[in-house]
Protein backbone atom coordinates (compact mmCIF):
# COMPACT_ATOMS: atom_id res chain seq x y z
CA UNK A 1 0.00 0.00 0.00
CA UNK A 2 1.60 3.34 -1.05
CA UNK A 3 2.16 5.90 1.65
CA UNK A 4 0.32 9.21 1.55
CA UNK A 5 2.56 12.09 0.42
CA UNK A 6 3.44 14.60 3.11
CA UNK A 7 4.71 18.17 3.22
CA UNK A 8 8.48 18.22 2.51
CA UNK A 9 10.62 17.58 5.60
CA UNK A 10 12.00 21.17 5.80
CA UNK A 11 8.43 22.52 5.72
CA UNK A 12 7.26 20.12 8.45
CA UNK A 13 10.27 21.00 10.60
CA UNK A 14 9.78 24.76 10.17
CA UNK A 15 6.06 24.57 10.93
CA UNK A 16 6.60 22.33 13.96
CA UNK A 17 9.37 24.57 15.33
CA UNK A 18 7.30 27.74 14.98
CA UNK A 19 3.89 26.25 15.76
CA UNK A 20 2.61 27.75 12.50
CA UNK A 21 -0.51 26.43 10.78
CA UNK A 22 0.54 28.03 7.49
CA UNK A 23 3.74 29.06 5.78
CA UNK A 24 5.05 30.26 2.46
CA UNK A 25 8.45 28.77 1.77
CA UNK A 26 10.68 28.16 -1.26
CA UNK A 27 10.63 24.54 -2.44
CA UNK A 28 11.61 22.63 -5.56
CA UNK A 29 8.52 21.16 -7.19
CA UNK A 30 8.73 18.48 -9.86
CA UNK A 31 12.54 18.71 -9.78
CA UNK A 32 12.41 22.24 -11.17
CA UNK A 33 13.76 25.58 -10.02
CA UNK A 34 12.80 26.78 -6.53
CA UNK A 35 9.43 28.48 -6.21
CA UNK A 36 7.45 29.80 -3.28
CA UNK A 37 4.44 27.68 -2.30
CA UNK A 38 1.77 27.96 0.39
CA UNK A 39 1.48 25.13 2.90
CA UNK A 40 -1.65 25.15 5.08
CA UNK A 41 -1.99 22.53 7.78
CA UNK A 42 -5.60 21.96 8.82
CA UNK A 43 -4.67 19.87 11.85
CA UNK A 44 -6.73 21.07 14.79
CA UNK A 45 -10.27 20.14 15.80
CA UNK A 46 -11.41 23.63 14.77
CA UNK A 47 -10.49 22.71 11.17
CA UNK A 48 -12.41 19.42 11.05
CA UNK A 49 -15.22 20.79 8.86
CA UNK A 50 -12.71 22.47 6.52
CA UNK A 51 -10.74 19.21 6.16
CA UNK A 52 -13.90 17.33 5.30
CA UNK A 53 -14.98 19.88 2.69
CA UNK A 54 -11.50 20.12 1.11
CA UNK A 55 -11.24 16.33 0.82
CA UNK A 56 -14.61 16.06 -0.92
CA UNK A 57 -14.47 19.25 -3.01
CA UNK A 58 -14.71 18.71 -6.76
CA UNK A 59 -13.16 21.30 -9.02
CA UNK A 60 -10.91 24.19 -8.00
CA UNK A 61 -11.22 25.70 -4.54
CA UNK A 62 -12.01 29.38 -4.28
CA UNK A 63 -8.81 30.87 -2.87
CA UNK A 64 -7.97 34.43 -1.92
CA UNK A 65 -4.92 36.24 -0.65
CA UNK A 66 -4.72 39.54 1.18
CA UNK A 67 -1.43 41.14 2.17
CA UNK A 68 0.00 44.07 4.08
CA UNK A 69 3.26 45.48 5.39
CA UNK A 70 3.36 46.43 9.07
CA UNK A 71 6.10 48.94 9.81
CA UNK A 72 7.36 48.66 13.39
CA UNK A 73 10.12 50.57 15.14
CA UNK A 74 12.42 47.58 14.67
CA UNK A 75 11.61 46.67 11.07
CA UNK A 76 8.94 45.66 8.60
CA UNK A 77 6.77 42.56 8.81
CA UNK A 78 4.94 41.35 5.71
CA UNK A 79 1.58 39.74 6.48
CA UNK A 80 0.13 37.28 3.98
CA UNK A 81 -3.50 36.22 4.64
CA UNK A 82 -4.51 33.19 2.59
CA UNK A 83 -8.26 32.57 2.49
CA UNK A 84 -9.86 29.26 1.61
CA UNK A 85 -13.56 29.57 0.84
CA UNK A 86 -15.06 26.21 1.78
CA UNK A 87 -18.48 27.61 2.61
CA UNK A 88 -20.67 30.56 1.70
CA UNK A 89 -19.93 32.75 4.71
CA UNK A 90 -16.96 31.70 6.80
CA UNK A 91 -13.67 31.23 4.91
CA UNK A 92 -10.72 29.52 6.54
CA UNK A 93 -8.23 32.37 7.04
CA UNK A 94 -4.69 32.21 8.36
CA UNK A 95 -1.83 34.68 8.57
CA UNK A 96 1.79 34.21 7.62
CA UNK A 97 4.32 36.68 9.03
CA UNK A 98 7.58 37.29 7.17
CA UNK A 99 10.58 39.52 7.85
CA UNK A 100 12.28 39.85 4.46
CA UNK A 101 14.87 42.26 5.91
CA UNK A 102 16.40 39.27 7.69
CA UNK A 103 17.17 37.68 4.32
CA UNK A 104 16.92 33.91 4.11
CA UNK A 105 13.71 32.06 3.31
CA UNK A 106 11.39 35.01 4.02
CA UNK A 107 13.16 37.25 1.51
CA UNK A 108 13.52 34.44 -1.01
CA UNK A 109 9.83 33.48 -0.83
CA UNK A 110 8.64 37.04 -1.51
CA UNK A 111 11.26 37.52 -4.23
CA UNK A 112 10.17 34.28 -5.92
CA UNK A 113 6.49 35.28 -5.70
CA UNK A 114 7.38 38.47 -7.57
CA UNK A 115 8.91 36.46 -10.44
CA UNK A 116 7.44 32.95 -10.68
CA UNK A 117 4.74 32.00 -13.22
CA UNK A 118 2.48 30.04 -10.86
CA UNK A 119 1.47 29.62 -7.23
CA UNK A 120 0.99 26.17 -5.69
CA UNK A 121 -1.09 25.55 -2.58
CA UNK A 122 -0.73 22.46 -0.39
CA UNK A 123 -3.31 21.51 2.23
CA UNK A 124 -2.35 19.06 4.95
CA UNK A 125 -3.92 16.96 7.66
CA UNK A 126 -2.78 16.14 11.20
CA UNK A 127 0.42 14.35 10.21
CA UNK A 128 1.25 16.92 7.48
CA UNK A 129 -0.25 14.47 4.97
CA UNK A 130 -1.30 16.22 1.78
CA UNK A 131 -5.06 16.10 1.35
CA UNK A 132 -5.18 18.47 -1.64
CA UNK A 133 -3.01 20.59 -3.92
CA UNK A 134 -3.98 23.35 -6.26
CA UNK A 135 -2.10 25.59 -8.68
CA UNK A 136 -2.98 28.77 -10.47
CA UNK A 137 -0.99 31.08 -12.73
CA UNK A 138 0.36 34.39 -11.46
CA UNK A 139 -0.07 37.27 -13.88
CA UNK A 140 2.10 40.39 -14.14
CA UNK A 141 -0.19 42.41 -11.89
CA UNK A 142 -0.10 39.80 -9.12
CA UNK A 143 3.68 39.45 -9.36
CA UNK A 144 3.92 43.24 -9.26
CA UNK A 145 1.94 43.31 -5.99
CA UNK A 146 4.41 40.89 -4.39
CA UNK A 147 7.31 42.99 -5.72
CA UNK A 148 5.75 46.12 -4.21
CA UNK A 149 5.30 44.41 -0.82
CA UNK A 150 8.96 43.40 -0.81
CA UNK A 151 10.11 46.85 -1.94
CA UNK A 152 8.05 48.62 0.73
CA UNK A 153 9.33 46.31 3.49
CA UNK A 154 12.97 46.63 2.43
CA UNK A 155 12.68 50.43 2.12
CA UNK A 156 11.40 50.63 5.71
CA UNK A 157 14.12 48.25 6.89
CA UNK A 158 16.82 50.35 5.19
CA UNK A 159 15.62 53.44 7.07
CA UNK A 160 15.47 51.47 10.33
CA UNK A 161 19.02 50.18 9.83
CA UNK A 162 20.23 53.78 9.42
CA UNK A 163 19.05 54.46 12.97
CA UNK A 164 20.70 51.23 14.22
CA UNK A 165 17.32 49.98 15.50
CA UNK A 166 16.77 47.15 13.02
CA UNK A 167 15.93 43.85 14.71
CA UNK A 168 13.80 41.46 12.66
CA UNK A 169 13.03 39.21 15.61
CA UNK A 170 11.84 42.15 17.71
CA UNK A 171 9.63 43.34 14.82
CA UNK A 172 8.14 39.87 14.46
CA UNK A 173 7.61 39.58 18.23
CA UNK A 174 5.89 42.96 18.33
CA UNK A 175 3.39 41.93 15.66
CA UNK A 176 2.94 38.42 17.10
CA UNK A 177 2.24 39.85 20.57
CA UNK A 178 -1.06 41.23 19.28
CA UNK A 179 -2.20 37.71 18.45
CA UNK A 180 -1.51 36.67 22.06
CA UNK A 181 -3.43 39.66 23.37
CA UNK A 182 -6.43 38.88 21.20
CA UNK A 183 -6.44 35.24 22.35
CA UNK A 184 -6.15 36.21 26.01
CA UNK A 185 -8.88 38.82 25.66
CA UNK A 186 -11.26 36.24 24.22
CA UNK A 187 -10.59 33.80 27.06
CA UNK A 188 -10.81 36.32 29.88
CA UNK A 189 -13.99 35.97 31.90
CA UNK A 190 -16.22 39.04 32.11
CA UNK A 191 -15.68 41.18 35.24
CA UNK A 192 -18.17 40.45 38.03
CA UNK A 193 -19.96 37.95 35.83
CA UNK A 194 -21.41 40.78 33.70
CA UNK A 195 -21.31 40.64 29.91
CA UNK A 196 -18.67 42.76 28.23
CA UNK A 197 -20.06 45.30 25.72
Amino acid sequence: MPSTPRFPAPVREAMTASGAAATCIPVELDGGAPEAAFFINLAGPESKADRRVIRKWRGPLSLGLDSDVIETAHGAVVVLRPEVHTGPFDPFVCEILATPGEGGAHFEALDLLSRQPRLTWFFGDRGFEIIRTQQHPLDDEQRGEFAELLKKALRHDAMTRMTARYDGRAALSEVASHYTLRTEARRAPPPDGKPVN
